[in-house]
C-alpha cells in the first residue's frame, strides 16, 4: 500500500471517526447509570469506550480506554518518526494481573500491523491520602511508535497478553521534510467534564458522610462542570447546549484538525485551582477547608474517555493552568502529568509542559504561565528564571533562520485579557510582552478566562493598529496578537460591570461615553439588547502586580489587582468557543498564511452546530522570519 497523504485521507480519517464516535448521551449514561464505587463507575464508562471502538476484552476482565496521542519532537522541535500514545487500563476491581503486559501493533490499513511496539505499564498512585476523598490508584499503559512513515496515515491497536485488543485507531504522521502542505489545526482552554467520579464510597474507608449526597454522587460543579447559571443562553436550563466541552470536542473533528492545543485548566480534577494540599472533607459546600484544595484523581478517566473519540486520531499538545498543579503529585503538581499524559521533554530542565514542537512552517511553544503568574502565585518563580531564558533562547533561534515563518505560543494566564475574574497577568505580561515583540511571535493563544476574546495587535505593550473581524495583519510590522480561548466549556465568566467601587478605572481616567456602561459583547452578529460598551475602549480593566502580596482565607497567595484603561480589546463572546486555524505554507518569497477562526458553539438563533463569529488572517513572506535590525526594540 502506498503512502496516504493527510489531505486524500480526511474524508476517511472522518467518516472512521464519526463511526466510532461516542456520543455525549452514551457517555453520560455510561457513568451515570448506577453506582457502585469508583472501580465498578469508572469501569462502566470505560467499558462503553472500548466496546464503542471496537475493541474485545480478554480474560483477565481489563479494558482499554483513553487513548490519546502526543507528537515526540526532536530537541530542536523538528518533527521526528515517531508519535506518543497513552491509554488507560480499567478493571472492576481496580487491580491488574501483576504479570500483565502490553504491546501497540502497528500497520498500514485496518487488521494489518506488520510493527509491534512495546509498551510499559505505569501504576499512578498519590504521594499522599486526600482527607475524606479517594487515594489515587490508576493504571496507564504508554508506548512510543517509532520508524513511521512521514505524512502517512498509521493503524493501530493495542493488546495486552491476556488477550484484550483495543479496537483500530489511526492516525497522520506528521511530515519531516520537503514543502509543507496547508493544514488546520484547534485550539481551546478551561475545558473539564460534564460527569463527576461515580460513587467514590468504594475506594477508601470511613468516608466522611457530609461530603457525598445521599446517592452517592457529588454535587454539581465540585468535579465537573454543572455549575452554569440559570441565565447562561447556551449551557443554563433553557439554552442550546448543555454540554459544551463535549459538544466542541466533536465539532472540532469536523474541522478535520492535524492535532489541537489545549492551554490549561485541562480535566479540573483540582478544582479549587491554587494547588495546595489536597481535602475533599467540605466539597458539599463546593469549597475547601482554608489552606486546601479539592482533589479527585478518578476526573481524569472521566476527561480522557470524552476526548479518546478525536484524541485516539490526532495528538493533543497541552499545557498547565492553575488548576492543574495537582496536589498529591509531586515536580509542582504536575507529576501526575508525565504519567497521564506524553508532552515533550525539550524544554528546560524540572519544567514538565514547557516544550516546543513545529508542524510544518510553524514553530509552537508551550509555556507554564504558573511559573510567571503574579495572580497566582503557588508556583511562581519555580524554575529560577531558566524558562524565560529558554524561552528567548528557542525564539532567537526560531528567528535567526528561515525554516520559521509563523511562531504560536500557547499558555494560561493571560497576559492580555479584560474579564472580570481574571483579566490580565502583569507577571506574564511582563516576561512574554518584550520577547514576543522583539521576536515577532505571530499569535498567542491564552486560557483562564472562562470566554473568548481577542485583541488588536500590540508591541511592547501599545496596541499598533485596528483590526476587526475580516483583517489581514502583518505580525512582522503590526504586532502579536493574543487571543483567550478560555471558552472550552466552563461555566462562563462575566466581563466587567460598569465603572464604579467593584470596578475602578485607573486614578485620573475619566469615564464618559460607552466607556461609562459595564462591558459588553463585540462580536459579527452581535446585536445588544442593554446598553453596554461595545467599544474597543474598556476604562476599567486590570492587571495583577506580584506585589504587594496578599494572602487569602483559602490560603492562596495573590498578587494585588491595579486598575488600567485600555484599548487593544477587539473581539468579546462571554459564551463557548474554539479556535480552528488554517495554515497555508508557500515556497520562499510568497505569501503565507495563518487565517484564524472562532467558531461558536450553540450560539442561539442561529439553529446551527457552530457559527463563526470572527476570522482575521496573519500574513507573512515565506522564507524571511529572520529579524531585521529595526523591529527588535521598542519603538
Amino acid at each position: 500500500m502506498g503512502i496516504v497523504s493527510i489531505d486524500e485521507y480526511t474524508e476517511q480519517n472522518t467518516r472512521l471517526l464519526n463511526r466510532h464516535r461516542i456520543s455525549r448521551r452514551s457517555a453520560l449514561q455510561a457513568v451515570m447509570a448506577g453506582a457502585g464505587g469508583i472501580a465498578a463507575g469508572q469501569f462502566r464508562l470505560a467499558d462503553a469506550a472500548f466496546a464503542a471502538g471496537g475493541g474485545r476484552a480478554g480474560k483477565a476482565g481489563v479494558v482499554v480506554s483513553g487513548r490519546h496521542l502526543s507528537f515526540v519532537p526532536a530537541a530542536d522541535g523538528s518533527p521526528s518518526a515517531a508519535m506518543a500514545v497513552t491509554a488507560q487500563l480499567v478493571s472492576s476491581t481496580g487491580k491488574l494481573p501483576k504479570d500483565l503486559r502490553a504491546v501497540v501493533e502497528v500497520g498500514r490499513a485496518p487488521g494489518d500491523y506488520g510493527t509491534r511496539h512495546d509498551a510499559t505499564i505505569h501504576h499512578l498512585t498519590g504521594t499522599d491520602k486526600i482527607v475524606g476523598g479517594p487515594v489515587c490508584s490508576q493504571f496507564y499503559v504508554k508506548a512510543m511508535l517509532g520508524e513511521l512513515d512521514p505524512g502517512a496515515v498509521h493503524h493501530y491497536r493495542i493488546r495486552l497478553s491476556d488477550g484484550t485488543v483495543s479496537g483500530d485507531a489511526h492516525f497522520s504522521a506528521a511530515p519531516t521534510s520537503g514543502v509543507a502542505k496547508p493544514f488546520t489545526f484547534t485550539a481551546f482552554a478551561d475545558v473539564g467534564t460534564h460527569n463527576a467520579p461515580t460513587d467514590p464510597r468504594h475506594s477508601w474507608h470511613q468516608q466522611p458522610a457530609a461530603v457525598l449526597r445521599a446517592d452517592g454522587t457529588w454535587p454539581a460543579g465540585v468535579f465537573d462542570n454543572n455549575s452554569y447559571w440559570s441565565t447562561d443562553p447556551v449551557a443554563g436550563a433553557n439554552g442550546t447546549d448543555p454540554w459544551p466541552a463535549v459538544t466542541q470536542i466533536g465539532l472540532m473533528g469536523t474541522q478535520k484538525p492535524a492535532f489541537t492545543l489545549l492551554a490549561g485548566d485541562i480535566c479540573y480534577a483540582n478544582p479549587t485551582g491554587s494547588g495546595l494540599p489536597a481535602d475533599d472533607t467540605l466539597a458539599m459546600s463546593r469549597t475547601a477547608p482554608p489552606g486546601k484544595n479539592m482533589f479527585n484523581p478518578y476526573v481524569w478517566d472521566v476527561f480522557l474517555n470524552q476526548i479518546e473519540p478525536l484524541a485516539a486520531h490526532i495528538p493533543w499538545m497541552f499545557t498547565t493552568g492553575n488548576h492543574d498543579m495537582e496536589p498529591i503529585h509531586g515536580s509542582h503538581g504536575y507529576g501526575g502529568h508525565r504519567t497521564r499524559l506524553d508532552m515533550p521533554s525539550n524544554g528546560p530542565h524540572d519544567c514538565p509542559s514547557v516544550y516546543r514542537f513545529v508542524y510544518g512552517n510553524v514553530g509552537f511553544l508551550s509555556i507554564d504561565a504558573n511559573e510567571l503568574s503574579a495572580e497566582l502565585q503557588t508556583n511562581t518563580g519555580y524554575s529560577g528564571g531558566a524558562q524565560a531564558t529558554w524561552i528567548e533562547k528557542v525564539l532567537a533561534e526560531w528567528r535567526s533562520g528561515s525554516r520559521i515563518d509563523f511562531i504560536v505560543a500557547f499558555f494560561h494566564h493571560c497576559a492580555y485579557a479584560t474579564s472580570n475574574n481574571h483579566a490580565s497577568d502583569g507577571g506574564v505580561r511582563d516576561v512574554l510582552d518584550p520577547l514576543f515583540s522583539r521576536y515577532q511571535v505571530d499569535l498567542a493563544i491564552q486560557g483562564h478566562n472562562h470566554q473568548f476574546e481577542r485583541t488588536d495587535p500590540i508591541r511592547y505593550g501599545h496596541k499598533t493598529r485596528s483590526a476587526p473581524d475580516g483583517s489581514t495583519i502583518h505580525p512582522a510590522v503590526d504586532g502579536v496578537t493574543y487571543i483567550c480561548a478560555g471558552s472550552g466549556g466552563r461555566p462562563r465568566y462575566p466581563f466587567r460591570p460598569a465603572p464604579g467601587p467593584s470596578a475602578p478605572a485607573p486614578k485620573g481616567v475619566k469615564v464618559s461615553g460607552p466607556q461609562a456602561l459595564a462591558e459588553g459583547e463585540r462580536y459579527r452578529g452581535y446585536r445588544p439588547a442593554n446598553p453596554e460598551n461595545t467599544t474597543e475602549t474598556v476604562a476599567n480593566s486590570y492587571v495583577w502586580a506580584a506585589s504587594p502580596a496578599n494572602t487569602a482565607k483559602g490560603g492562596q497567595v495573590s498578587g494585588t489587582r491595579v486598575p488600567e484603561s485600555v484599548d487593544w480589546s477587539q473581539v468579546r463572546y462571554d459564551g463557548y468557543a474554539f479556535l480552528a486555524i488554517d495554515a497555508v505554507p508557500a515556497a520562499p518569497g510568497r505569501p503565507t498564511t495563518l487565517t484564524i477562526r472562532t467558531l461558536a458553539d450553540g450560539l442561539p438563533g442561529t439553529k446551527q452546530p457552530h457559527t463563526e463569529i470572527d476570522r482575521i488572517v496573519l500574513s507573512r513572506t515565506a522564507g524571511r522570519g529572520r529579524l531585521t535590525a529595526g523591529l527588535m526594540s521598542p519603538r
